[in-house]
Protein backbone atom coordinates (compact mmCIF):
# COMPACT_ATOMS: atom_id res chain seq x y z
CA UNK A 1 0.00 0.00 0.00
CA UNK A 2 2.72 2.27 0.53
CA UNK A 3 4.46 2.23 -2.52
CA UNK A 4 1.17 2.61 -3.89
CA UNK A 5 0.46 5.71 -2.26
CA UNK A 6 4.16 7.25 -2.36
CA UNK A 7 4.23 6.38 -6.47
CA UNK A 8 0.40 8.23 -6.50
CA UNK A 9 1.59 11.13 -4.45
CA UNK A 10 4.91 11.53 -6.67
CA UNK A 11 2.77 11.48 -10.38
CA UNK A 12 0.54 14.27 -8.88
CA UNK A 13 -2.24 11.64 -8.23
CA UNK A 14 -2.43 10.34 -11.32
CA UNK A 15 0.03 7.37 -12.37
CA UNK A 16 0.49 6.22 -16.18
CA UNK A 17 0.43 2.31 -16.42
CA UNK A 18 2.12 0.80 -20.00
CA UNK A 19 0.00 0.04 -23.04
CA UNK A 20 -0.48 -3.09 -25.14
CA UNK A 21 1.94 -6.06 -24.59
CA UNK A 22 1.23 -8.31 -27.47
CA UNK A 23 0.71 -5.19 -29.96
CA UNK A 24 3.97 -4.30 -29.16
CA UNK A 25 5.41 -7.84 -29.38
CA UNK A 26 4.30 -8.05 -32.63
CA UNK A 27 5.57 -5.12 -33.92
CA UNK A 28 9.21 -5.91 -32.47
CA UNK A 29 8.81 -9.20 -34.83
CA UNK A 30 7.41 -11.95 -32.29
CA UNK A 31 4.47 -14.68 -33.41
CA UNK A 32 2.14 -14.11 -30.57
CA UNK A 33 -0.05 -17.00 -32.86
CA UNK A 34 -0.24 -19.39 -29.91
CA UNK A 35 -2.30 -20.34 -27.45
CA UNK A 36 -0.01 -19.41 -24.50
CA UNK A 37 -0.36 -15.60 -26.63
CA UNK A 38 3.03 -12.99 -25.18
CA UNK A 39 3.69 -15.33 -22.94
CA UNK A 40 5.34 -17.65 -25.24
CA UNK A 41 7.86 -14.96 -26.08
CA UNK A 42 9.04 -15.93 -22.31
CA UNK A 43 10.16 -19.13 -23.86
CA UNK A 44 11.46 -18.14 -27.00
CA UNK A 45 12.12 -14.59 -26.70
CA UNK A 46 12.56 -12.76 -23.28
CA UNK A 47 15.08 -10.16 -25.10
CA UNK A 48 11.94 -8.93 -27.04
CA UNK A 49 10.08 -9.01 -23.68
CA UNK A 50 12.26 -6.86 -21.84
CA UNK A 51 12.88 -4.35 -24.72
CA UNK A 52 8.76 -3.89 -24.87
CA UNK A 53 9.22 -2.96 -20.85
CA UNK A 54 11.87 -0.62 -21.52
CA UNK A 55 9.90 0.94 -24.40
CA UNK A 56 7.21 2.09 -21.79
CA UNK A 57 9.45 2.98 -19.01
CA UNK A 58 10.77 5.38 -21.82
CA UNK A 59 7.70 6.36 -22.46
CA UNK A 60 6.85 7.82 -19.00
CA UNK A 61 4.79 4.12 -17.72
CA UNK A 62 4.65 4.56 -13.98
CA UNK A 63 3.54 1.00 -13.57
CA UNK A 64 4.73 -1.90 -15.54
CA UNK A 65 2.99 -5.04 -16.17
CA UNK A 66 5.02 -8.38 -16.44
CA UNK A 67 4.27 -10.84 -19.50
CA UNK A 68 2.73 -13.30 -17.57
CA UNK A 69 -1.18 -12.57 -18.70
CA UNK A 70 -1.37 -15.99 -19.74
CA UNK A 71 1.51 -17.71 -18.61
CA UNK A 72 -0.38 -20.59 -16.52
CA UNK A 73 1.14 -23.81 -14.97
CA UNK A 74 -1.19 -25.99 -16.91
CA UNK A 75 -0.36 -23.78 -19.76
CA UNK A 76 3.49 -24.47 -19.61
CA UNK A 77 3.01 -28.29 -18.66
CA UNK A 78 0.92 -28.36 -22.27
CA UNK A 79 3.52 -27.96 -23.77
CA UNK A 80 5.48 -30.73 -22.64
CA UNK A 81 7.90 -28.50 -19.56
CA UNK A 82 8.11 -29.73 -16.08
CA UNK A 83 6.87 -27.83 -13.38
CA UNK A 84 9.67 -26.54 -12.61
CA UNK A 85 10.46 -25.25 -15.31
CA UNK A 86 6.53 -23.60 -15.72
CA UNK A 87 7.09 -22.19 -12.30
CA UNK A 88 10.84 -20.71 -13.53
CA UNK A 89 9.24 -19.07 -16.12
CA UNK A 90 6.67 -17.45 -14.44
CA UNK A 91 9.60 -16.10 -12.22
CA UNK A 92 11.01 -15.23 -15.26
CA UNK A 93 8.34 -13.02 -16.18
CA UNK A 94 8.72 -10.64 -13.18
CA UNK A 95 12.40 -10.58 -13.67
CA UNK A 96 12.31 -8.97 -16.73
CA UNK A 97 10.31 -6.66 -15.50
CA UNK A 98 12.81 -5.93 -12.31
CA UNK A 99 15.50 -5.62 -13.90
CA UNK A 100 14.10 -3.50 -16.90
CA UNK A 101 12.82 -0.84 -14.64
CA UNK A 102 16.08 -0.80 -12.61
CA UNK A 103 18.35 -0.32 -15.15
CA UNK A 104 16.21 2.56 -16.48
CA UNK A 105 15.83 3.85 -13.44
CA UNK A 106 19.48 3.45 -12.81
CA UNK A 107 20.38 5.59 -16.44
CA UNK A 108 17.21 7.94 -15.27
CA UNK A 109 18.78 8.90 -12.28
CA UNK A 110 22.15 9.74 -14.10
CA UNK A 111 20.50 12.90 -15.90
CA UNK A 112 20.86 16.10 -14.34
CA UNK A 113 17.29 16.87 -14.38
CA UNK A 114 15.29 13.42 -14.00
CA UNK A 115 11.93 13.89 -15.59
CA UNK A 116 10.63 10.15 -14.86
CA UNK A 117 8.96 8.67 -11.23
CA UNK A 118 10.86 5.21 -10.65
CA UNK A 119 8.13 2.65 -11.73
CA UNK A 120 6.31 -0.15 -9.78
CA UNK A 121 6.53 -3.49 -11.67
CA UNK A 122 2.97 -5.48 -11.21
CA UNK A 123 2.69 -9.22 -11.76
CA UNK A 124 0.17 -10.00 -14.18
CA UNK A 125 -2.29 -12.99 -13.57
CA UNK A 126 -5.59 -13.22 -16.52
CA UNK A 127 -8.14 -14.77 -15.53
CA UNK A 128 -9.49 -18.22 -16.03
CA UNK A 129 -10.61 -17.71 -19.30
CA UNK A 130 -7.80 -16.34 -20.87
CA UNK A 131 -5.93 -20.17 -20.27
CA UNK A 132 -8.76 -21.67 -21.75
CA UNK A 133 -7.72 -19.40 -25.00
CA UNK A 134 -11.55 -19.72 -26.38
CA UNK A 135 -13.39 -16.68 -25.98
CA UNK A 136 -14.87 -17.10 -22.37
CA UNK A 137 -12.82 -14.60 -20.96
CA UNK A 138 -15.01 -11.91 -22.93
CA UNK A 139 -18.21 -13.99 -21.83
CA UNK A 140 -17.83 -14.67 -18.39
CA UNK A 141 -19.45 -18.13 -19.47
CA UNK A 142 -16.85 -20.65 -17.92
CA UNK A 143 -19.71 -23.65 -17.67
CA UNK A 144 -21.45 -25.06 -14.83
CA UNK A 145 -19.10 -27.51 -13.35
CA UNK A 146 -16.73 -24.37 -12.76
CA UNK A 147 -17.26 -23.74 -8.75
CA UNK A 148 -15.05 -20.62 -7.02
CA UNK A 149 -13.19 -23.67 -5.01
CA UNK A 150 -12.05 -24.64 -8.42
CA UNK A 151 -11.03 -21.31 -9.62
CA UNK A 152 -8.97 -20.80 -6.18
CA UNK A 153 -7.23 -24.08 -7.08
CA UNK A 154 -6.61 -23.42 -10.65
CA UNK A 155 -4.86 -19.80 -9.57
CA UNK A 156 -3.59 -20.73 -6.01
CA UNK A 157 0.06 -21.53 -7.07
CA UNK A 158 0.64 -19.08 -10.02
CA UNK A 159 -0.42 -16.67 -7.18
CA UNK A 160 2.00 -18.06 -4.73
CA UNK A 161 4.98 -18.13 -7.08
CA UNK A 162 4.15 -14.75 -8.73
CA UNK A 163 3.65 -12.56 -5.51
CA UNK A 164 7.21 -14.90 -4.17
CA UNK A 165 9.37 -13.33 -7.14
CA UNK A 166 9.68 -9.87 -5.92
CA UNK A 167 6.73 -7.64 -7.78
CA UNK A 168 5.47 -4.53 -5.90
CA UNK A 169 2.04 -5.07 -7.26
CA UNK A 170 -0.38 -8.42 -8.06
CA UNK A 171 -2.47 -7.37 -11.14
CA UNK A 172 -5.79 -9.51 -11.44
CA UNK A 173 -6.42 -8.47 -14.83
CA UNK A 174 -9.51 -9.02 -17.05
CA UNK A 175 -11.67 -10.43 -14.38
CA UNK A 176 -15.11 -11.23 -16.50
CA UNK A 177 -17.18 -12.46 -13.75
CA UNK A 178 -18.76 -12.15 -10.01
CA UNK A 179 -17.20 -15.77 -8.91
CA UNK A 180 -14.16 -15.05 -10.07
CA UNK A 181 -13.99 -12.30 -8.19
CA UNK A 182 -14.69 -13.90 -4.74
CA UNK A 183 -12.34 -16.65 -5.55
CA UNK A 184 -9.12 -14.04 -5.90
CA UNK A 185 -10.40 -12.12 -2.68
CA UNK A 186 -10.84 -15.39 -0.74
CA UNK A 187 -6.95 -16.88 -2.16
CA UNK A 188 -5.43 -13.39 -1.02
CA UNK A 189 -6.57 -14.50 2.56
CA UNK A 190 -6.14 -17.96 2.64
CA UNK A 191 -2.54 -17.55 1.08
CA UNK A 192 -1.87 -13.97 3.06
CA UNK A 193 -0.05 -12.40 0.09
CA UNK A 194 1.63 -9.34 1.14
CA UNK A 195 1.86 -7.45 -2.29
CA UNK A 196 -1.34 -5.14 -2.67
CA UNK A 197 -3.15 -6.25 -5.58
CA UNK A 198 -5.43 -4.94 -8.18
CA UNK A 199 -8.50 -6.35 -9.45
CA UNK A 200 -9.60 -5.23 -12.73
CA UNK A 201 -12.77 -6.15 -14.54
CA UNK A 202 -13.72 -6.32 -18.41
CA UNK A 203 -16.54 -5.05 -19.82
CA UNK A 204 -18.53 -5.20 -22.90
CA UNK A 205 -21.12 -2.68 -22.37
CA UNK A 206 -19.64 -0.16 -19.85
CA UNK A 207 -22.76 -1.14 -17.39
CA UNK A 208 -21.90 -4.81 -16.15
CA UNK A 209 -18.64 -7.19 -16.23
CA UNK A 210 -18.68 -9.36 -19.54
CA UNK A 211 -20.50 -11.84 -17.38
CA UNK A 212 -23.86 -9.17 -17.62
CA UNK A 213 -23.50 -9.44 -13.71
CA UNK A 214 -23.16 -5.63 -11.58
CA UNK A 215 -20.02 -3.89 -11.13
CA UNK A 216 -22.03 -2.64 -7.78
CA UNK A 217 -22.42 -6.71 -6.40
CA UNK A 218 -18.17 -7.44 -7.10
CA UNK A 219 -17.03 -4.21 -5.69
CA UNK A 220 -18.78 -5.02 -2.63
CA UNK A 221 -16.62 -8.11 -2.71
CA UNK A 222 -13.31 -6.16 -2.93
CA UNK A 223 -14.35 -3.47 -0.84
CA UNK A 224 -14.47 -5.71 1.72
CA UNK A 225 -10.73 -7.12 1.20
CA UNK A 226 -7.63 -5.23 2.76
CA UNK A 227 -5.37 -7.23 0.14
CA UNK A 228 -6.96 -5.58 -2.69
CA UNK A 229 -5.37 -2.20 -2.79
CA UNK A 230 -6.69 -0.43 -6.65
CA UNK A 231 -10.03 -1.79 -8.72
CA UNK A 232 -10.52 -1.01 -11.70
CA UNK A 233 -11.40 -2.04 -15.60
CA UNK A 234 -9.52 -2.69 -18.37
CA UNK A 235 -9.66 -4.22 -22.09
CA UNK A 236 -12.64 -2.51 -21.80
CA UNK A 237 -13.81 0.00 -24.96
CA UNK A 238 -12.65 3.41 -24.42
CA UNK A 239 -16.27 5.23 -25.20
CA UNK A 240 -17.36 3.15 -21.54
CA UNK A 241 -14.70 4.66 -19.09
CA UNK A 242 -15.51 7.61 -18.16
CA UNK A 243 -19.12 6.02 -17.03
CA UNK A 244 -17.75 3.78 -15.06
CA UNK A 245 -15.20 5.66 -13.56
CA UNK A 246 -18.09 7.63 -12.28
CA UNK A 247 -19.74 4.78 -11.26
CA UNK A 248 -17.30 3.08 -9.29
CA UNK A 249 -16.42 6.79 -7.49
CA UNK A 250 -19.58 5.75 -5.97
CA UNK A 251 -19.39 2.29 -5.16
CA UNK A 252 -15.68 2.44 -3.88
CA UNK A 253 -12.56 4.61 -1.80
CA UNK A 254 -10.35 2.79 -3.35
CA UNK A 255 -7.97 3.81 -5.88
CA UNK A 256 -9.43 3.34 -9.27
CA UNK A 257 -7.20 2.43 -12.21
CA UNK A 258 -8.64 2.37 -16.12
CA UNK A 259 -6.79 0.55 -19.10
CA UNK A 260 -8.92 0.23 -22.10
CA UNK A 261 -8.26 -1.44 -25.45
CA UNK A 262 -7.67 0.98 -28.50
CA UNK A 263 -11.51 0.77 -29.43
CA UNK A 264 -11.25 -1.91 -31.38
CA UNK A 265 -12.81 -5.75 -30.41
CA UNK A 266 -11.19 -8.55 -30.48
CA UNK A 267 -13.57 -11.31 -31.78
CA UNK A 268 -11.96 -14.29 -29.67
CA UNK A 269 -13.53 -17.08 -31.46
CA UNK A 270 -11.64 -15.68 -35.69
CA UNK A 271 -8.52 -14.69 -33.20
CA UNK A 272 -8.57 -11.11 -34.86
CA UNK A 273 -9.77 -7.54 -34.19
CA UNK A 274 -12.54 -5.94 -35.54
CA UNK A 275 -12.24 -2.21 -36.59
CA UNK A 276 -12.73 0.37 -33.87
CA UNK A 277 -16.32 2.08 -33.29
CA UNK A 278 -15.80 5.98 -33.35
CA UNK A 279 -14.66 7.92 -30.47
CA UNK A 280 -15.83 11.12 -32.14
CA UNK A 281 -12.77 13.89 -32.21
CA UNK A 282 -11.13 12.74 -28.98
CA UNK A 283 -7.65 11.00 -28.97
CA UNK A 284 -6.71 8.89 -26.39
CA UNK A 285 -4.81 10.67 -24.24
CA UNK A 286 -7.55 13.62 -24.61
CA UNK A 287 -9.89 10.62 -22.98
CA UNK A 288 -6.97 10.35 -20.53
CA UNK A 289 -7.18 14.06 -19.31
CA UNK A 290 -11.34 13.30 -18.92
CA UNK A 291 -10.26 10.02 -17.10
CA UNK A 292 -8.18 11.77 -14.41
CA UNK A 293 -10.73 14.75 -13.97
CA UNK A 294 -13.26 12.22 -12.90
CA UNK A 295 -11.81 9.98 -10.77
CA UNK A 296 -8.86 7.39 -12.32
CA UNK A 297 -5.67 7.42 -10.04
CA UNK A 298 -4.07 5.02 -12.67
CA UNK A 299 -4.61 5.73 -16.49
CA UNK A 300 -2.80 3.44 -19.05
CA UNK A 301 -3.77 1.43 -22.35
CA UNK A 302 -4.32 -2.31 -22.96
CA UNK A 303 -5.13 -3.82 -26.25
CA UNK A 304 -3.71 -2.49 -29.63
CA UNK A 305 -2.03 0.40 -27.61
CA UNK A 306 1.48 0.94 -27.84
CA UNK A 307 4.64 3.30 -26.53
CA UNK A 308 2.93 6.44 -28.76
CA UNK A 309 -0.37 5.94 -26.77
CA UNK A 310 1.57 6.14 -23.33
CA UNK A 311 3.38 8.76 -24.54
CA UNK A 312 1.11 10.70 -25.23
CA UNK A 313 -1.14 9.93 -21.68
CA UNK A 314 1.89 10.16 -19.71
CA UNK A 315 2.79 14.28 -21.15
CA UNK A 316 -0.81 15.00 -21.39
CA UNK A 317 -1.48 13.70 -17.21
CA UNK A 318 1.60 14.90 -16.01
CA UNK A 319 2.19 18.43 -18.69
CA UNK A 320 5.40 16.75 -19.66
CA UNK A 321 7.37 18.20 -22.27
CA UNK A 322 10.68 16.93 -24.07
CA UNK A 323 9.79 13.45 -24.35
Amino acid sequence: MGAVEELLAKAGGCAVIDGGFATQLEALGADINDPLWSAACLIAKPHLVKEVHMQYLEAGADVIISSSYQATIPGFLARGMSLDEAEDLLRTSVKLALEARDEFWKSTLRKSKPIYNRALVAASIGSYGAYLADGSEYSGSYGADITTEKLKDFHRRRLQVLAGAGPDLIAFEAIPNKMEAQALVELLEEENIQVPSWICFSSVDGKHLCSGESFADCLQILNASEKVAIVGVNCTPPQFVEGIICEFKKQTKKAIAVYPNSGEVWDGRAKRWLPAECLGHKSFDALGKRWKEVGANLIGGCCRTTPSTIRAVSKILKARTGQ
